[in-house]
């Protein structure tokens, strides 16, 4: 997948406060929910569990073959705290690998395959997707840093695990609450390999979709657009 070639391991006026108590309302209808039935507040293990419920499912797609990634690789996911130079390109690094600063309160990757399981056996094309728990306030957080750095590094950065010589902005697609899309070119061993990433945000979740060609890496593959709108369509129904 795009990110192991590429070197992986990847806000509003008021105050955060202000931000998540306006996120109670019609924001935080769309996203992870706060609280649960009973009043108390959300456990880790109450995000992930929501997180998987949202999780697109083989009955959602027609019964493509979707995987949780519930493995090493996956554990290193989702995380920030990138060192990459310069520092304005961080959010991108940490992207390539699903991750974001503020980091989200839980994490749920997912890949699905079509004719093909493995780069061993490349038949196909793979989409990963990220599903990330945030309160609203640091949800906004993650897709303006992202933003932000799409708009300054064109030129490219040094990112921990690789070089990467250009971030290009691609228009924008009106989905979820706000969304980002870009590609990055480079890689850890001198690639010249491209990633799409596609970064939405649903009230306080934050969905990233990420396709490889699996026969051809260097070239950009876009999300496939029924899986795109399932997921996000998911996400939004769990929340209400």
């Amino acid at each position: 997948m795009a990110p192991v070639l590429l070197g992986v391991v990847a806000c509003g006026a008021g105050s955060d406060g202000e931000e998540e108590r306006a996120g109670k309302g019609r924001d935080a209808s769309q996203g992870v929910k706060a609280e649960r039935a009973d009043g108390q507040a959300q456990t880790g293990g109450d995000r992930r569990a929501a997180l998987k419920k949202m999780a697109l499912a083989a009955e959602d797609v027609g019964g493509r073959k979707i995987r949780p990634m519930n493995n090493a690789l996956a554990a290193a996911y989702g995380k920030g705290g990138s060192i990459a130079d310069p520092a304005r390109c961080r959010p991108l690094d940490d992207m390539l690998s699903y991750g974001s600063s503020p980091e989200p309160k839980a994490f749920h990757p997912l890949s699905v395959v079509e004719k093909g399981s493995t780069y061993n056996e490349p038949k196909g094309t793979k989409l990963v997707v990220g599903l990330a728990a945030h309160d609203v306030s640091g949800a906004k957080k993650v897709l303006a840093k992202l933003r932000a750095a799409v708009t300054k590094c064109g030129k490219g950065f040094e990112g921990g695990n690789g070089a990467y010589n250009e971030v290009q902005e691609q228009s924008a697609e009106g989905l979820g609450d706000e969304s980002v899309t870009y590609v990055v070119w480079g890689g850890a061993h001198g690639e010249d390999a491209g990633a799409m990433f596609t970064v939405v945000r649903s009230g306080s979740t934050v969905v990233t979709f990420n396709a490889t060609n699996l026969e051809a890496p260097w070239e950009v593959t876009k999300p496939d657009r029924e899986l795109l709108k399932a997921q996000l369509a998911k996400v939004a129904k769990a929340a209400r």
